[in-house]
């Protein structure tokens, strides 16, 4: 049973008689948003479909959390824009865009973001966390979390070491107060009447002192752990995944539950926590650090249905890692092959569920030129769609026009990841290299030469067996002929590209023009 259908089944079993179901998912647009963000918004769609699948009304809702304050500059956006840092403490949605584009910092991460949601077919239910505590839809919630300060302050202290203290307890207060002159929340709350209505705060900033009327302000904001189980009541919400770290001993989620049960009398949701994702060599990603890939950027690499199989394929607590090096042509590999599997019905039922998720709805998905065969002949012709098509049909490879998004694809992998596969022929022969080669490798040259110039139309097998009869010792271990198979590829490359490496050699030399390397191999 694939992970998605077993919390459906869970949620379900919990409120049998749910009219409609809502998983919910939430990120905050402190910076560009990630593709670990995306795992959030992920889980919880999955689920959605699953429940869907088993005949229930479900909703995907995704709130933007945009009225947290400003609390870094990311790296990003230290570099473009100069004293950025004067927007700290601030909302999000209240700081002006860098690019110039959008109303706000927010609405220019947000638009980035769902972009990138509209090409992998996601359409949730949005909030904008701005304006629903800008139009105090949550007035009334703030006031009942005012009102029962004490017991809230009880419930957070049991999950913290430090000690009780009476003064603290009598003046706390679970809001952040953006405000009203400098809009920052470097405020501290001075009193709150016993209905919880009224509120006086100073400004630490700009020394702004002001009463106001709770549920008119607008501009209040409930702290982390009160204001997620405070939306939990007022959406509905049936599930919400988050973080590993939010279900520790004393996370987010297990003292936003103990506060939503025994203060506002509100049912916690299912909670899945989920792994990490890494970018090979840069680590865990962070949008408020800048330190991230986006899934717009990684929607340049990848196809809309292999992110959406990759989240489907894995349970939500197995971290894994997006990385740009030649892992990205085994997983199209692997996904190409699964999928000609699914289609033919012979998928186990955990996979079939994860093609059933993850294809794209209303499209119907088509045999293509492998990407790792593609990524071997492209840069040979600098991408041409028509020349690499002529290239294929010679091996016997189809080239259709829906191939072209592979390609352009294969040609952002190389270009922005991998330059150093950008193989291209050199003009002359390499001379000085040939002169320093041992007898046999010279040997090994002249013989491919005069297998190539006579021959027509070979075909990659032919080739690869060509090459490895040169090569190949029979009397020699396995072990010793692949040491010898390494030795001769890294000539051949040279005399013919001026380096060690190259793209498959047996696939260029047949699916390539001769005619264009040929005089390359005469020495």
């Amino acid at each position: 049973m694939h992970w998605a259908e077993k919390l459906a089944r869970e949620i379900i079993e919990r409120n049998p008689n749910k009219e409609e179901y809502v998983c919910a998912a939430g990120i905050s647009p402190s910076g560009s948003v990630h593709i670990g963000n995306f795992r959030d918004i992920a889980t919880s769609y999955y689920v959605v479909r699953a429940l869907q699948k088993l005949g229930k009304k479900a909703r995907l809702l995704f709130s933007w959390d945009e009225y947290d304050r400003l609390r870094k500059v990311p790296s990003n956006i230290a570099k473009i824009a100069e004293g950025f840092e004067q927007y700290l403490g601030m909302p999000y949605a209240e700081i002006p865009d860098p690019y110039g584009v959008y109303s706000s910092y927010a609405e220019y991460n947000e638009k980035q973001f769902e972009k990138s949601l509209e090409e992998l077919d996601i359409h949730p239910d949005y909030r904008y966390q701005a304006k629903e505590y800008t139009s105090n839809r949550y007035g009334e919630g703030i006031v009942f979390a005012l009102k029962n300060r004490k017991q809230i302050y009880d419930i957070l202290l049991k999950y913290k070491t430090q000690e009780e203290n009476e003064d603290e307890r009598e003046k706390y207060a679970p809001v952040n107060v953006y405000c009203s002159g400098c809009k920052k929340d470097v405020t501290e709350v001075l009193s709150v009447s016993d209905d919880g209505e009224q509120l006086t705060y100073r400004c630490k900033l700009c020394g702004k002192t002001e009463t106001v009327n709770v549920r008119e302000y607008g501009h209040i904001k409930l702290v982390w752990k009160v204001d997620w189980p405070m939306r939990w009541g007022v959406e509905g919400v049936d599930f919400e995944p988050g973080g590993i770290d939010h279900a520790a001993a004393s996370g987010s989620y297990v003292v936003a539950s103990d506060i939503a049960t025994n203060v506002l009398g509100v049912t916690p949701p299912l909670f899945q926590g989920y792994g990490w994702l890494s970018i090979a060599g840069l680590g865990d990603m962070h949008s408020s650090t800048g330190n991230n890939i986006t899934p717009a950027e990684v929607l340049k690499v990848y196809e809309p249905d292999m992110v959406r199989w990759l989240f489907a394929k894995y349970a939500p607590e197995a971290g894994f890692a997006f990385n740009f090096d030649d892992t990205i042509i085994r997983h199209y590999s692997e996904f190409d092959k699964n999928l000609e599997a699914y289609k033919k019905g012979e998928t186990d039922e955990y996979n079939t569920a994860v093609f059933d998720y993850c294809m794209v709805s209303g499209k119907q998905s088509y045999s293509k030129v492998p990407f790792g065969v593609l990524a071997s002949v492209a840069t040979i012709v600098d991408f041409n769609a028509q020349a690499v098509g002529e290239m294929l049909n010679k091996i016997g490879i189809r080239f259709e026009k829906s191939d072209e998004a592979r390609l352009l694809r294969v040609k952002n992998w190389i270009c922005n990841h991998q330059p150093s596969k950008l193989f291209k022929l050199l003009e002359s022969k390499n001379e000085e290299y040939y002169a320093n080669l041992a007898d046999d490798e010279k040997a090994a040259i002249k013989k491919l030469y005069d297998y190539l110039s006579v021959a027509e139309n070979v075909e990659e097998k032919e080739v690869q067996q060509f090459l490895y009869s040169i090569i190949n010792n029979p009397e020699l271990t396995k072990k010793e002929n692949m040491a010898l198979q390494m030795r001769f590829f890294k000539v051949f490359y040279n005399v013919l590209f001026g380096q060690d490496t190259g793209p498959r050699l047996y696939l260029f030399l047949s699916a390539v023009d001769k005619n264009k390397y040929l005089s390359l191999l005469n020495f």
